[in-house]
């Protein structure tokens, strides 16, 4: 029987550093965002990191589908659904480009930036 099911990890500083602070953000998601899934936390991070971008930017960026980029801003964003249970995050807004009305943006809220430096506080 092999001894690497009991092996003992050790980290860097720095990596437990890193560590500490994912799991300070993670807590900080479930505390204020319990309702967010996975993918909506992707989605958001995606935003939070490069500002400005379209659906189809973070459908590549994420490698996932249009139709869940969609939902995932949905929820992220002040959009009302009938069918879901949960109130708007608020997290994100959508703005049109003036060149071209077919291409909205996704960027943070004010309640976003202050939910990402929230996070960043943990670094």
């Amino acid at each position: 029987m092999s001894d690497s099911t009991n092996q003992v990890l050790s980290f860097s500083k720095s990596e437990q550093k890193t560590l500490a602070g994912m799991a300070g953000a993670l807590e900080s998601f479930n505390a204020m965002y319990a309702e967010m899934t996975a993918q909506q936390m992707r989605v958001f991070l995606i935003v939070a990191r490069r500002g400005s971008v379209t659906g189809k930017q973070i459908a590549v960026g994420l490698d996932i589908s249009g139709s869940n980029v969609s939902r995932c801003v949905a929820a992220l964003s002040d959009i009302t659904v009938a069918r879901r249970k949960v109130a708007p995050l608020n997290l994100v807004e959508l703005r049109s480009d003036p060149m071209d009305r077919r291409v909205r943006y996704v960027e943070l809220s004010e309640k976003g930036k202050a939910f990402s430096k929230e996070l960043l506080s943990h670094f």
